[in-house]
């Protein structure tokens, strides 16, 4: 069956992750359109980066099909998740590095390892399976637990202490900016005028529900935008993703190649940006008529407009409805961390 037709702004289809994942199983997403992109002739001696190794799915895939001298530096700052993947990935030895670390330490985890550059790097970015299933961890508005929100349990403020902290008019638009929340005033009005904060999951999915109705006028529950929005704040999200999108021209080798999966159109419009500005070879203003730059284009885009997933796979993991999948190939020596 064919792929799923392309739009250029996902929207609200790529801010389904909360209610599409919950329950459901840990099957990677889009991971034979992964390994192709980023393994399109395996040599010896490869080095890659999983920034978001997760459970280990698509780190797996990979060493499964390079050569095996391949070598996987695997990042991800939720311990429970790297614990995980410790286990599954145990099998391939000390191929594999793991690094608790956010994207911002990436050169000093290539300075330990000795590495000047790497082949290939995946982000799988958002939540994740496991994330969304563990009710304790309180991402999900399906089950009543803290609002906790952090990947990193040891990390900043929770949910619900930022919800204490910020006022109205901060939290509204903290809704509109990561949620594109068209009730945020609403809801953010309904937040603070509240008796006392919410401090649990199902406390605020209650508030929201008040301010905007059970349903909303919408297809699926109307808590979905508001949780999303506190995640990614709580989390620093876009700003992760902003300094990982700063990293990558760093540490790929020539030929080296980048995959990232997004799940909403904050993340895909910044990797699309990105990729767009790497893959352009006249860097001159838009009043120049005529390119006096003479520049040369960083990378090689190898998925204009992006990949989604076809409907078999869709069929058989239904997270993989709202990803959209971007790669580029890098051109230039990039005087990759040394």
């Amino acid at each position: 069956m064919g792929r799923r037709p392309l739009n250029d702004d996902p929207g609200g289809k790529q801010r389904e992750e909360e209610w599409e994942v919950a329950g459901l199983g840990h099957e990677p997403v889009m991971r034979a359109d992964v390994v192709r992109l980023l393994l399109p002739m395996p040599r010896p001696g490869l080095r890659l980066i999983d920034f978001t190794v997760g459970l280990g799915g698509h780190a797996e895939a990979l060493l499964e099909a390079a050569p095996p001298d391949t070598e996987l530096l695997a990042f991800d700052r939720d311990p429970s998740a790297l614990a995980r993947a410790r286990q599954r990935l145990s099998g391939f030895g000390s191929r594999v590095h793991f690094c608790a670390r956010p994207f911002s330490g990436l050169a000093l985890a290539l300075q330990d390892l000795g590495w000047d550059g790497v082949d290939g790097a995946l982000a799988d970015l958002g939540v994740s399976s496991m994330q969304l299933d563990d009710a304790a961890r309180g991402f999900s508005f399906r089950a009543d637990a803290a609002l906790d929100m952090r990947m990193d349990p040891g990390g900043a403020e929770t949910a619900a202490e930022l919800i204490a902290r910020l006022e109205e008019a901060e939290l509204r638009h903290l809704l509109r900016e990561f949620g594109e929340e068209p009730a945020a005033r609403r809801i953010a009005r309904t937040i603070k005028q509240a008796s006392e904060a919410p401090t649990t999951t199902a406390e605020l999915r209650d508030l929201v529900r008040k301010a905007v109705g059970s349903r909303g006028g919408r297809r699926h529950d109307p808590s979905t935008l508001t949780f999303q929005a506190l995640r990614i704040a709580v989390n620093d999200e876009l700003g992760e993703l902003e300094r990982l999108l700063d990293e990558l021209p760093l540490c790929l080798s020539p030929g080296g190649r980048a995959v990232i999966l997004s799940y909403h159109s904050l993340e895909d419009r910044r990797v699309k940006r990105a990729f767009a500005d790497w893959s352009r070879s006249c860097v001159c203003p838009p009043q120049v008529l005529l390119c006096e730059c003479g520049g040369t284009p960083r990378a090689r885009n190898l998925t204009r407009g992006g990949l989604t997933a076809d409907d078999d796979e869709v069929a058989q993991n239904p997270r993989a409805r709202s990803a959209r999948l971007r790669a580029i190939e890098w051109i230039v020596d990039s005087g990759a961390a040394s």
